[in-house]
């Protein structure tokens, strides 16, 4: 929902413009409003999308280290507790002699 005080069809020119790869002051410029103004919209826009934008990278379920000593060494694994595409990769490596 959008301010009573932010007109919605130059926030509608203002996303697109921003989805283009305009910078705010450039925006300004172009939808002839102040800089002020533009920065109203930029965080109306980014307060509006925070949420929804969220990318998430995989990344290991389990701790490496369960307690404060262990912080000092480098994570080890068992070759039993590898994935079958992570033996894979390894005997592949063996080969090419890596």
């Amino acid at each position: 929902m959008l301010s009573k005080k932010i007109n919605y069809h130059i926030y509608n020119r203002f996303i697109i413009l921003k989805t283009l790869g305009y910078t705010v002051k450039d925006i300004g410029e172009i939808l002839n409003i102040s800089y002020q103004k533009s920065q109203k919209y930029n965080f109306h826009y980014n307060t509006k999308n925070l949420i929804k934008n969220k990318a998430y990278i995989g990344s290991k379920e389990e701790p490496y280290y369960y307690n404060e000593w262990e912080y000092s060494s480098l994570p080890t694994y068992k070759f039993d507790e590898l994935s079958d595409r992570e033996k894979q990769f390894y005997f592949e490596n063996l080969k090419k002699g890596n």
